[in-house]
C-alpha cells in the first residue's frame, strides 16, 4: 500500500471537512452531513461515490462481510478505491473492514467524530481523521451536536 497515496487523501479529506459547520443539530444529521459532505468531496475530486458498498469477500477470509459507509472509484476508472467508514464511537467492526478493504487494496480512511479520543489500535493501513464535534444535552429531547470550522484533525 502506498502511503503516500493514504496520506494524501487524509490530509485531501481532513482540508475539506475543516471548510466546514452545522450548528445544533441531532446525531442522525450529524452523520448524514458527513456523508453527504464526503460525496462532494469525492465529487470535486472526480470520483464516484457508494453509499452502503458491499464488501466483498477476500479469499482468505470468507466469513468476514460487510457494508463499507462509502466506497469511492475514480471516473476515469484508474487509481485505487477508498473505502470509508464514519462513526461517533469506537467501533471494532469498523476497522475491521477498513483493515479487509485494504487487504483488497483500497485506500482506506475511518471518520471518527466526536470529543472522545479513540480507544482501539488503528492498522498502519487506515488513516483516522477526527472531527471534534460539540455535544450539548438538551432536558427536553436529543442531543445536538454542532461543528465548527477547523475542527478536523
Amino acid at each position: 500500500m502506498s502511503e503516500a497515496g493514504l496520506d494524501a487523501a487524509a490530509r485531501s479529506l481532513r482540508a475539506w471537512l475543516n471548510g466546514q459547520r452545522f450548528t445544533d443539530i441531532p446525531r442522525a444529521e450529524a452523520t448524514e452531513f458527513f456523508t453527504t459532505s464526503i460525496r462532494g468531496w469525492a465529487e470535486t475530486l472526480g470520483y464516484h461515490c457508494e453509499l452502503e458498498a458491499p464488501l466483498p469477500p477476500h479469499a482468505l477470509r470468507p466469513d468476514r462481510r460487510g457494508y463499507l459507509d462509502v466506497r469511492l472509484r475514480h471516473r476515469s476508472g484508474k487509481g485505487r478505491g477508498i473505502s470509508m467508514e464514519i462513526d461517533r464511537g469506537d467501533k471494532q467492526l469498523s476497522l475491521d473492514k477498513l483493515a479487509q478493504a485494504a487487504e483488497l487494496g483500497d485506500l482506506c480512511l475511518w471518520l471518527r467524530w466526536g470529543r472522545r479520543p479513540v480507544r482501539l489500535s488503528v492498522p498502519p493501513t487506515v488513516r483516522v481523521i477526527r472531527a471534534h464535534v460539540l455535544r450539548r444535552s438538551t432536558p427536553a429531547g436529543p442531543d445536538r451536536y454542532s461543528l465548527e470550522p477547523d475542527s478536523c484533525g
